[in-house]
């Protein structure tokens, strides 16, 4: 009796230390962090919300400069952002929701859905994982746009259906990023369900887990979106933060102001958290169905890398990547002025989240040097 006794107590001693341990080491990598981040801030300012979460909870939450540097607004965990492209993960999703139903297939060629879709070798499959080998929009396809007037989904099928452009090359065979085929999907969202991209996000995606401040708006031009909390991006011009969308350079945010699916979804850190811990509960989806998401694409028993870099690959809006470390998924998202990465450590469940609304030369650097402390 005492022998189980003392063996019990010894038990809860070491699980005590070994709780501690663990604590101690994240609170160290933790202040690693903030000094990271405040040492950097003090010598070359960079705006952002950086949130980090470890078993759902919460470890770091901070703000950094401004959501309006032209009017002194300072940015808080309160504020949204055009976060890009890490909109295809919800894009995607709101495809995996209509597989489940059973009112698409992910290997039914694209013009089942989209009659006038003018390949007819390119499955919903192909545009998810990018191996669609649609054409390249920004070298062959932006230039010849028409810049009086705001371009979109609509305009982008025309062009394509007027100019019969050859495919890049045999769908399935290769990975090319192609922001056009998410916003394909998001066509296809809409035919299939018989309700606007917008309104079915929110009704099947946002309101459900209560992301109060995430929208899937229908176009990107910050100029008619009309939300209060919105982060505005910001350029580093003649030694001042100014608004990004006023710069010469950055003119295509009106002329292609209409698209939507692939970059056009407003959201917070505070939310992004939120969507994390509903992918990991598997709180809209069963999860063997929604693991295919993160699941490296085969076609033809061979599997399809993003890069040359065997170690990543491209799921259903999530980038793939087998690191010592463990398996860990991500995204970017990039739109004048902004700059955004969500990270998604698996095997540690770790998430880290950095939604920056100011072009600065640092932002990778530090992103890097705080994914290395938690990895």
């Amino acid at each position: 009796m005492a022998v189980a006794k003392y063996l019990n107590r010894m038990k809860s001693i070491f699980t005590f230390l070994f709780l501690f341990v663990v604590g101690h080491c994240n609170a160290q990598n933790i202040d690693g962090i903030q000094y990271i981040l405040d040492s950097t801030y003090s010598s070359s300012p960079f705006f952002g919300n950086i949130l980090i979460t470890k078993n759902n909870k919460i470890i770091f939450e901070k703000s950094y400069g401004f959501a309006d540097a032209v009017n002194n607004k300072p940015l808080t965990n309160k504020n949204s952002f055009q976060v890009a492209s890490i909109s295809k993960q919800f894009t995607a999703y709101g495809i995996m929701l209509l597989k489940n139903k059973g009112l698409l297939d992910y290997d039914s060629l694209v013009n089942k859905y989209i009659p006038s879709f003018p390949y007819n070798n390119i499955t919903i499959r192909h545009l998810l994982t990018h191996t669609s080998g649609l054409p390249n929009f920004w070298d062959d396809i932006r230039p010849n746009m028409d810049t009086t007037k705001s371009n979109g989904n609509k305009e982008v099928l025309e062009y394509l259906i007027q100019h019969k452009l050859p495919l890049q090359f045999e769908s399935g065979t290769k990975f090319q990023y192609a922001d056009i085929g998410y916003d394909f999907l998001a066509n296809i969202i809409e035919n299939s369900s018989g309700l606007s991209y917008q309104k079915f996000m929110s009704e099947n995606i946002f309101k459900p887990l209560k992301m109060n401040n995430t929208f899937g708006y229908m176009v990107t031009d910050i100029r008619r979106i009309q939300n209060e909390n919105l982060a505005i991006g910001h350029a580093y011009e003649n030694g001042k933060f100014e608004y990004a969308h006023l710069q010469p350079k950055y003119n295509f945010v009106f002329y292609l102001g209409n698209f939507y699916g692939d970059g056009s979804i407003v959201t917070s850190a505070k939310d992004l958290a939120i969507w994390d811990k509903a992918l990991k509960e598997c709180k809209l989806l069963p999860c063997e169905i929604q693991n295919e998401s993160i699941t490296e694409p085969i076609f033809n028993g061979q599997t399809i890398y993003a890069k040359t870099n065997p170690n990543i690959s491209y799921g259903f809006g999530w980038f793939i990547k087998n690191a010592p470390s463990g398996k860990m998924v991500y995204h970017s998202g990039g739109h004048p002025g902004n700059s955004h990465i969500i990270y998604r450590l698996l095997d540690k469940d770790i998430t880290f989240i950095f939604l920056s609304n100011a072009e600065t030369a640092n932002l990778k650097l530090l992103r890097n040097k705080i994914l290395q402390l938690l990895q």
